[in-house]
């Protein structure tokens, strides 16, 4: 690694500390989205190198966002269901390499979107801005 790169990683690596934890989960959340889209890709291009960069460091982010769990002798439901859910991630990922499953890349992505969507609504209370569509209302005339 060339000097200016150590620096440029040095100095990512600060920012990342400044963060609050809400904010660091969300970034985490995206990037984890970015690398199971790449793995995606890569898989459609049948490019294995770039499949199993993307696809472990997936499954080093969600592994991350599993252990960042609160664990206490009385966890909540919410925890146990995320817990269960990373789990179950974290078993159909690695699969992955062998089967080449474009539909479990699927959904875990729809899961992976959905539990960031959920995140900036209730978490980080980011709305996202109603649609005009969305708040019309239509009237039918008989």
């Amino acid at each position: 690694m060339n000097p200016s790169m150590a620096y440029q990683v040095y100095n990512k690596s600060q920012a990342h500390e400044c963060m609050e934890p809400q904010q660091l989960t969300l970034l985490l959340y995206k990037e984890a989205i970015r690398r199971l889209n790449l793995t995606k890709s890569a898989l459609l291009e049948n490019n294995i190198p770039k499949r199993g960069e993307n696809l472990g460091r997936a499954i080093a982010i969600i592994s991350e966002l599993n252990s960042c769990l609160v664990q206490a002798d009385n966890e909540t439901e919410e925890i146990l269901f995320l817990r269960g859910l990373y789990t179950s991630i974290l078993t159909e990922l690695p699969k992955v390499n062998v089967t080449k499953s474009v539909d479990t890349l699927d959904t875990v992505l729809r899961y992976m979107q959905k539990l960031k969507d959920i995140w900036e609504n209730d978490v980080m209370g980011k709305k996202k801005p109603e649609t005009k569509s969305a708040s019309a209302k239509t009237f039918e005339y008989a």
